[in-house]
């Protein structure tokens, strides 16, 4: 069952989320959220066949370790730092308008190329919610920002950290797809997670339609439209990625990147489908519940229809008229078999309507 109450806090919460420059603000202005993170790096630097990491690492210590390296991955945890942001956009040559999205984070995922690289907003799904990345790769960096710690990369970490051979000698377009990818599989297994919610929703509604609440299904489908907006923005931003000719995306790594496109598609078809099944479950059960209510009326209908003749019997032999004075008046009350006479005429007619309702199947 699902807590209405907490629906509502949670849209509240949604609402105050929303985060949008000043109205008549310059274009490019950054704006840090009250509520945004501390700001925390990580960097890691890539190739020979090594890599370097450096957790909570300055800004120069980064570029230098950029300098060492072949390709440089740098992680940005929090944004309430706007002016490290600015500095970071600085290093890489990033467009201003481009680290507005970054801080602005209720962005449509996307994806924008320009000349010497592209930007990629994408719904990320972290713990019971969800945050947007942020993803810029060039020639020979790729640079990440992330609203709070926890994320999809530690299937990408891992890799690193095993040596990885693409990871280590492809080049920054590689590990750019390398991360877009686990953040499109990381809805795998919530989408399937919502179908075997489904499955057991149908089987309890069969069993006992009263277990099952409507809300619940309301919120599921809910849920499901929600990733379906991260999903489908998320397909044709790839297909951007696959029509960009640039020196910085090599034509081999466009196959990867068709590949989470392909997962993209699977994981919209998918949602749809889980969708409507959610949409048909609701309709299901309110005919289940219906069609129980019609049971419950009928049977009270029949019941009442059979107990109209037998109170007014019961009435009529109930008039006090003195039998004395007239043998019309009231006959069958000096009788010594009254009583059952009268029990077994009202039986006879509760009889009567029973298979009078057979007759019709009614009951």
């Amino acid at each position: 069952m699902i807590d209405l109450t907490g629906h509502r806090k949670r849209k509240r919460k949604r609402a105050e989320k929303t985060k949008r420059s000043a109205v008549g603000a310059p274009p490019g202005q950054l704006v840090a959220d009250p509520e945004a993170m501390r700001s925390r790096l990580t960097a890691v630097g890539l190739g020979g066949g090594g890599a370097e990491r450096l957790e909570g690492c300055t800004l120069d210590e980064a570029l230098a370790l950029r300098k060492r390296c072949a390709k440089l991955w740098l992680d940005c945890t929090g944004l309430a730092d706007v002016d490290l942001v600015r500095r970071i956009g600085e290093a890489f040559g990033l467009h201003p308008l481009t680290l507005e999205d970054v801080v602005n984070t209720d962005q449509r995922p996307k994806c924008e190329a320009y000349e010497d690289y592209a930007f990629v907003v994408l719904r990320m799904l972290a713990g019971e919610g969800s945050e947007q990345l942020s993803l810029f790769f060039g020639e020979g960096f790729v640079v990440t920002f992330q609203e709070r710690p926890g994320d999809a990369f530690d299937p990408v970490r891992n890799r690193i950290a095993k040596g990885a051979p693409r990871l280590h000698a492809g080049g920054a377009d590689y590990l750019a797809y390398a991360l877009i990818d686990a953040v499109v599989d990381a809805y795998f297994p919530v989408v399937d997670q919502h179908g075997t919610r489904l499955d057991g929703i149908e089987d309890a509604i069969f069993e006992d339609v009263d277990a099952v609440q409507v809300p619940e299904l309301h919120a599921m489908r809910r849920e499901l439209f929600t990733m379906r907006r991260y999903l489908r923005p998320s397909r044709d931003g790839l297909g951007v990625i696959l029509r960009l000719e640039r020196p910085f995306l090599a034509e081999e790594t466009k196959l990867y990147f068709a590949d989470v496109q392909d997962h993209c598609d699977q994981l919209v078809d998918l949602n749809d489908t889980y969708r409507e099944t959610a949409a048909g479950l609701i309709d299901l059960h309110m005919t289940l519940s219906a069609a129980r209510t019609n049971e419950v009326i009928n049977l009270l209908t029949i019941v009442s229809t059979i107990f109209i003749p037998l109170g007014f019997l019961a009435g009529l032999w109930g008039m006090n008229f003195n039998p004395e004075i007239s043998d019309w008046n009231m006959p069958l009350t000096q009788s010594p078999y009254g009583y059952p006479i009268a029990l077994a005429i009202m039986a006879a007619v509760a009889g009567g309507l029973l298979l009078f309702f057979r007759k019709k199947r009614w009951i």
